[in-house]
């Protein structure tokens, strides 16, 4: 389970945050239906958010032995995106942990987190790390943060 390392403020009056869990897996995302070979990487595949309120991404979570890099809506890579070694691009998320659970990354920034706008996208892509083929269909990532709903005059 996921716990900021600090507290984060609570947003005035009169905005409210929401715990918020975004999970994609093969139920819900088409490209993660097929397999990868060994040393490939996939295309663009976009992570949509709802659009009733804003997205503060606080961490992520991922099952499976899959190297991943990933883009806020702005297309900045948080990840390393130029180097000649294509392997060197990406992150293992599940390195992350030694309880052989579902490896987190955290991505806390700024005030609340990264941000994204109601209805944004953040965007992966995956690489196999591996010697040998990956079936797609184990991968699970999941964006935690807050959802920030907002109404009039709100400063979220």
């Amino acid at each position: 389970m996921y716990r900021p390392q600090f507290p984060y403020a609570l947003p005035s009056a009169p905005c409210v945050d929401q715990t918020c869990q975004y999970s994609f897996d093969v139920t819900n995302l088409p490209a993660l239906g097929g397999t990868l070979a060994a040393g490939s990487r996939t295309g663009r595949i976009p992570l949509k958010m709802d659009k009733d309120a804003g997205f503060y991404l606080r961490a992520l979570f991922t099952q499976g032995s899959i190297a991943l890099r990933l883009e806020d809506p702005n297309r900045n890579a948080l990840s390393d995106s130029e180097n000649a070694v294509e392997s060197s691009n990406y992150e293992i998320p599940s390195e992350y942990s030694q309880t052989r659970g579902a490896g987190s990354v955290v991505l806390e920034s700024g005030a609340g987190g990264l941000y994204a706008p109601a209805g944004g996208t953040f965007v992966v892509y995956l690489y196999n790390p591996t010697s040998g083929t990956l079936s797609l269909s184990t991968v699970v990532i999941n964006l935690i943060g807050e959802k920030r709903y907002t109404n009039q005059g709100c400063a979220g």
